[in-house]
């Protein structure tokens, strides 16, 4: 199982996006558990979990290094635009590209 977490900088902001890329998971039958997470959590997440893909919201684009060099995972950006609109299938492909 592939794990993803989105990061935004309290966590609540991409409960509804992570919702629907979990149906868009299940939809494409994807084995994908996405979880939510604040920017201090996902830091403390990663140092305790293995996790394939980190998502950050725009609003912490800057924190990106902080994420690079604490895991081995994919780190990469949310588009503003992609995350404004809630383009979930454009979000799903840079996890797919991982």
């Amino acid at each position: 199982m592939e794990k993803v977490i989105v990061v935004c900088e309290a966590g609540i902001t991409t409960s509804l996006l992570v919702r629907k890329l979990n149906d868009l998971a299940q939809e494409k039958e994807q084995d994908i558990d996405i979880q939510s997470k604040s920017l201090e959590e996902g830091l403390d997440y990663i140092k305790e979990h293995d996790v394939d893909v980190v998502l950050l919201g725009p609003q912490i684009h800057q924190s990106a290094k902080n994420y690079e060099v604490s895991t081995n995972a994919k780190v990469a950006k949310i588009s503003v635009e992609d995350y404004n609109t809630m383009n979930v299938y454009s979000i799903f492909e840079q996890i797919s590209e991982a």
